[in-house]
């Protein structure tokens, strides 16, 4: 689900568009398609990532924020080799 942003009127200047899409969508390009999820979503049973690789995503990006936890890495790391499993 997206909705219009309207974007000052710099940018509009620059990108000659009056608003952009935001919210929860993918990118589609010619070679791929990227998705997006935040931290806690990697966490759950059913994180978004599993219907967006149905869907056809071939990258995943996710903004874990709390690296600066210690022995954290490890856990991430297996979290991600489980999502890429899935």
């Amino acid at each position: 689900q997206t909705e219009e942003h309207l974007l000052p009127r710099t940018l509009q200047d620059v990108t000659n568009q009056d608003t952009v899409p935001f919210g929860d969508a993918v990118l589609a390009t010619w070679d791929t398609c990227v998705g997006s999820e935040i931290c806690e979503e990697l966490w759950t049973p059913h994180s978004p990532h599993i219907d967006m690789g149905l869907d056809g995503v071939e990258i995943f990006t996710n903004a874990s924020g709390s690296h600066h936890v210690l022995r954290k890495a490890h856990t991430r790391v297996d979290l991600v080799t489980m999502a890429t499993t899935k």
